[in-house]
């Protein structure tokens, strides 16, 4: 996020968990209509703590709480609204196309700038969340819940709190 440079992310398929954070680490999220999204953690008896210091300032975080509580799958439609996207498309070149050319057409010392001014709470969030969140995050890992939660995934069944 301190990349004077535009960071720009193509996603032709589908994204889950930690992939999330990276994404929301993008400055601009281009994604075609095959990918899918999901915040899984909750599935496996963790929470999506720390990928959320980047994705709360930039997202609606009234959107993602049924995601972040469920792990349901969203569209790029929706994945648009919540703002994980900044754009998508049947063909994600022909979307990203305008985009990249704006890019190259921008002066490197304004989108320097200008990147700065769009990270700043993203980083404030990171300045104050992130030894928390980390910690919240190796606790729920090291959990008897997590434990169940991912053996269960490897062996395809449901965790023994589904009933």
């Amino acid at each position: 996020m301190e990349l004077p440079k535009p960071v720009v992310a193509r996603v032709t398929g589908h994204v889950r968990a930690g992939g999330l954070g990276l994404l929301a680490a993008c400055d601009i999220a281009v994604a075609s209509h095959a990918a899918t999204f999901a915040f899984t953690e909750v599935r496996i008896g963790v929470a999506p703590a720390v990928i959320s210091l980047p994705l709360l300032p930039r997202t609606d975080p009234r959107a993602l709480a049924r995601y972040y509580l469920t792990g349901e799958r969203l569209d790029t439609a929706e994945a648009a609204r919540t703002g994980l996207l900044t754009a998508a498309g049947d063909d994600v070149d022909e979307v990203l196309a305008p985009i990249l050319d704006g890019l190259r057409r921008s002066a490197p010392e304004a989108l320097a700038e200008t990147k700065r001014l769009l990270t700043a709470m993203v980083l404030e969030t990171f300045d104050r969340d992130a030894a928390a969140l980390t910690a919240l995050s190796a606790r729920l890992f090291a959990s008897a819940h997590a434990r169940e939660g991912m053996t269960a995934f490897l062996e395809r069944r449901d965790p023994e709190w589904v009933v």
